[in-house]
């Protein structure tokens, strides 16, 4: 069939009242440029630039992740038409918006011209975060000269309450977790400090708990031990130390804490610094035997346990070490229901993983991806890493337990769209488990809520199917999957079934677009989107495309097989539908 494109509007666009873009808007990839002046002369006309506010619907309220449809209609009281060609823009006042973090522009669609007298209603998404009391104001401006007119402002009270906890023992059917309001795609964060705050510093871990379990997150990653109580480590000042008399009472506190006042689960990852914490066999059962008898009658409350840190380094050195490690996962695993995990294999190849989980030892594999940013896809490569975790055999479902994040090691990532796309890529993957990362996180030093993305995956569980970890793989170039996806070069030649990564001189295309179905739905996430994507299907289908951020959608259409359209305006986007045929 033809090539019919089917451009979607992109994040942050949005339709007016005068005119419906629809399905065939789409938003120019590169900026003007944001003005750095401030729009501090307010209800002002400018050069012959003026506007005043006809109308509003802003929230006066909010809980935290809740979302609102703001409409703010404008009256062209100037002498010159706005266009989004010449540069005319809803902006955020000082170019930042606590509900509107996207971008600082609010555009004009194209081709679209609101003359003077003429009323244009911008309408675009405001999401809540922390609680609080904000406030939202917008103005125009003329991009790259200034602000000019009156400007439409509102207070918005914020509040948040605790998500109420999932309820059951955690299990596996498939590579799904499911409890008893069935499978769920687990979001975690780290917080391996999080006992030595219960015991000392329980105002801010309750800061935290409060703001992971109001921004969608299911569980924290919890160390057992770690720090040198007697000498000089990274841990001063926040060891954890099984010698603590109390230390029985603070395991179990922190776990009842989580889930009963945050429902929150834990993971429990027993050994940190093993070799100066618990340096005999005989010191690493004990504790075992501490936490299995800690978790008895709190087996719902845990989302699994995982023996070692990266064991290599933390007490189980060499191939005397990684069998003692297996031993007691076994140990461990043969005595609980809880789902048990060994630790992070020593490097990223199969027959590492192989090493630490071959034989079936464990329940899950904890697996640390790969974080290198140095190749060509750049930042984008650490979120395809999982992919490759379900071509290894005789290793079990993984997690994607310590993933690149904002001030990890190694490399870090501070981009919200990256960030949220990493868990959506691992659960389509089939890892059910992904865990945000964060340099708060490990010490505590800094609060959760201050790390860039932290508050950006409250949609996740919206868009994604609860038990899409289990559905079967596609990846795009396969025969099966739902779309043929194409590549662009710079002379405007399109490639069937090829990544841009891959051509010489790329114009366009993804660096993945990784997939799953399920019977006659499908879902399929292409990310790292350079400019614009085309997609062909290759069944009859109805599709939807939504912003992994935001949670909208940006249109449903029905499309033919070989019917190809366009994806433009962010770089990942979900594509959700059924097959017709």
């Amino acid at each position: 069939m033809g090539a019919t494109v089917w451009r979607v509007l992109a994040v942050g666009l949005v339709m007016g009242c005068s005119g419906d873009p629809g399905g065939d808007a789409v938003a120019d990839d590169d900026s003007a440029g944001d003005d750095d002046s401030s729009p501090a002369d307010d209800d002002v006309a400018v050069d012959g630039d003026d506007a005043e506010v006809v109308s509003t619907a802003l929230p006066a309220a909010l809980s935290c992740g809740a979302s609102h449809e703001a409409r703010i209609a404008l009256r062209n009281a100037g002498e010159h038409p706005w266009t989004r060609e010449d540069g005319y823009k809803l902006g955020a006042v000082d170019d930042s918006d606590p509900f509107y973090t996207t971008d600082t522009r609010v555009w004009l669609p194209e081709g679209v011209t609101v003359a003077p007298g003429e009323t244009w209603e911008f309408v675009f998404t405001l999401t809540a975060s922390a609680p609080g009391t904000y406030t939202t104001d917008w103005r125009m401006v003329k991009e790259g000269a200034h602000w000019f007119g009156a400007t439409a402002a509102q207070d918005v009270e914020v509040t948040c309450e605790p998500t109420a906890a999932r309820t059951g023992l955690v299990r596996l059917e498939g590579h799904s977790l499911v409890d008893d309001q069935g499978p769920f795609n687990a979001l975690g964060a780290t917080m391996m400090w999080a006992a030595w705050a219960y015991r000392n510093d329980r105002e801010k871990l309750e800061r935290d708990l409060l703001f992971l379990s109001q921004h969608g997150f299911h569980y924290v990653r919890a160390l057992g031990v770690v720090g040198d109580p007697d000498g000089e480590d990274y841990w001063d000042g926040r060891e954890i130390d099984e010698a603590w008399p109390d230390y029985d009472a603070v395991i179990a506190g922190l776990t009842d804490l989580a889930y009963d006042g945050y429902g929150l689960r834990v993971e429990w990852t027993l050994i940190g610094d093993g070799q100066v914490t618990v340096p005999t066999s005989g010191e690493k059962y004990a504790l075992a035997d501490r936490f299995l008898a800690m978790s008895q009658g709190r087996e719902h409350k845990i989302v699994h346990f995982e023996v070692a840190n990266e064991y290599w380094q933390n007490g189980f050195e060499g191939t005397d070490g990684l069998e003692e490690l297996r031993e007691l996962t076994v140990y461990l695993r043969d005595r609980t229901d809880v789902l048990v995990a060994a630790s992070a294999p020593a490097g990223h190849e199969c027959e590492d993983g192989q090493a630490v989980y071959g034989g079936g030892v464990a329940d899950l594999a904890t697996v640390h991806f790969d974080r290198d940013t140095s190749y060509v896809e750049g930042g984008w490569r650490p979120v395809r890493q999982p992919w490759e975790w379900e071509y290894c055999e005789d290793v079990p479902v993984g997690s994607n337990n310590e993933p690149i994040g904002p001030g990890s090691s190694v490399d870090t990532e501070e981009d919200p769209t990256r960030l949220v796309a990493a868990a959506i890529a691992t659960y389509v993957s089939n890892l059910p488990l992904y865990v945000f990362h964060s340099s708060a996180g490990v010490r505590g030093d800094t609060a959760i809520a201050d790390m860039s993305g932290a508050g950006s995956f409250v949609h996740v569980a919206g868009i994604v199917p609860p038990d899409l970890a289990s559905w079967d793989r596609k990846n795009a170039h396969w025969d099966d999957s739902p779309f043929v996806v194409y590549a662009e070069d710079a002379s405007g030649t399109l490639w069937p079934d090829t990544m841009w990564v891959d051509l010489a001189d790329p114009a366009g295309g993804a660096v993945r677009a990784y997939g799953g179905v399920s019977g006659d739905s499908f879902f399929v996430f292409p990310i790292g989107i350079l400019g614009r994507v085309f997609l062909e299907p290759r069944r009859a289908m109805e599709v939807e495309v939504v912003d992994p951020l935001t949670g909208s959608s940006q249109g449903t259409t029905t499309r033919a097989a070989g019917e190809r359209f366009e994806l433009a305006g962010a770089e990942a986007l979900v594509l959700r539908g059924r097959f017709l045929e």
